[in-house]
């Protein structure tokens, strides 16, 4: 299936889903690295595919996480630029608590299986303002019993 990933004008929009996955006091960060940032698993989401769906497909992919059950947390417009781009995103923020007992717990560096430039970190919850970690949403997660709708637009004046 194809990504919703398009070029419009000026603009690339990009249709992408994430995780927010917590364990005690602290979130897997995702570290990719070819960039000077970190950020949440996910990816984007294919043509025809529910964004349920899609962040199942992506913990999957990148983690081999298939027990957990995602609950979206946060839905996030974005407009930013990057790597010479004007992007518009429209991001499905979703969040899981895992178990103490789940292995991922007890490792410091856990493989990213679908990028072998990426590893994913586990980063304390009071210690996230020490990191540049993007999209600057992130530093506003916590779980909450309402849905959420942010709006983060960098490209206006």
């Amino acid at each position: 299936m194809k990504d919703v990933s398009i070029l419009i004008d000026d603009y690339k929009f990009n249709f992408r889903v994430c995780c927010l996955i917590e364990n005690k006091n602290r979130y897997l960060l995702l570290k990719n690295n070819t960039v000077d940032f970190l950020n949440l698993p996910g990816g984007r989401v294919h043509a025809g595919e529910n964004t349920l769906d899609a962040i199942k497909r992506e913990l999957k992919e990148e983690l081999n996480l298939v027990d957990v059950q995602p609950k979206l947390l946060k839905m996030s417009e974005q407009f930013f630029h990057f790597d010479n781009n004007n992007y518009h995103e429209l991001v499905f923020v979703y969040y899981v608590k895992l178990k103490n007992d789940h292995p991922f717990c007890k490792m410091d560096n856990i493989p990213n299986l679908d990028n072998k430039n990426e590893t994913m970190i586990w980063i304390n919850k009071n210690s996230l303002k020490n990191h540049k970690i993007l999209p600057e949403f992130i530093y506003t997660l916590k779980k909450s019993k309402n849905i959420t709708h942010l709006i983060f637009d960098k490209l206006k004046k």
